[in-house]
């Protein structure tokens, strides 16, 4: 009984130790950079998976949300192996991580991924993990939205930049927000 009243209670500390927060950061969110554990392992397993999900016979060609350190690519490429490479600007197609929400055990990841058809859809990773463990793709929810196809986001070179400092006006828009109004007569 002692040793699973210990159990418990490891399991609610480190449950309640976990990050809760948004790549790229967003307004009351906690601040994370992409080099932070476990946000390269969540990315790199979410674009797996939404290959594998969405378009088995594409490469896997990735793309990270604008201003993301050039070690979070590095990383990102490292544990996806073989068979996978960053984008380039001169590349057509990558399946684009836009935003993850890490929630303690759970983590979302919204990617945007050219689909068999040739059209660009937007599809969530739904994941869990924990403390020390990795995590694993538990299912996606697709989005039955046209995207566009996401430009490439350079990574930022240097270990003292400052990736939540000016994220910007990017070229990730959000595909279901109407156009603002220009005010110009039609």
């Amino acid at each position: 009984m002692l040793r699973n009243l210990t159990v418990l209670v490891t399991t609610i500390v480190l449950s309640a130790c976990a990050t809760m927060a948004t790549y790229p950061p967003t307004a009351g969110t906690g601040g994370v950079t992409a080099t932070q554990p476990p946000l390269p392992q969540v990315m790199a397993s979410a674009l797996r998976y939404a290959q594998q999900r969405g378009n088995p016979n594409a490469p896997l060609v990735f793309n990270l949300p604008p201003r993301t350190l050039q070690a979070a690519w590095d990383d990102v490429a490292k544990r996806l192996g073989d068979g996978a490479r960053p984008m380039t600007a001169s590349d057509k197609e990558a399946f684009t991580v836009r935003q993850l929400r890490l929630n303690g055990g759970q983590a979302e990841v919204d990617v945007v991924y050219p689909s068999p058809e040739g059209v660009y859809q937007i599809m969530t990773v739904h994941l869990e993990g924990a403390f020390g463990v990795d995590y694993r793709p538990l299912y996606t929810q697709r989005w039955l939205i046209p995207s566009k196809a996401q430009a490439f986001n350079p990574p930022i070179a240097g270990p003292f930049a400052e990736p939540g400092k000016d994220f910007g006006p990017t070229e990730m828009e959000d595909p279901v927000a109407p156009a603002a109004d220009s005010g110009e007569a039609k």
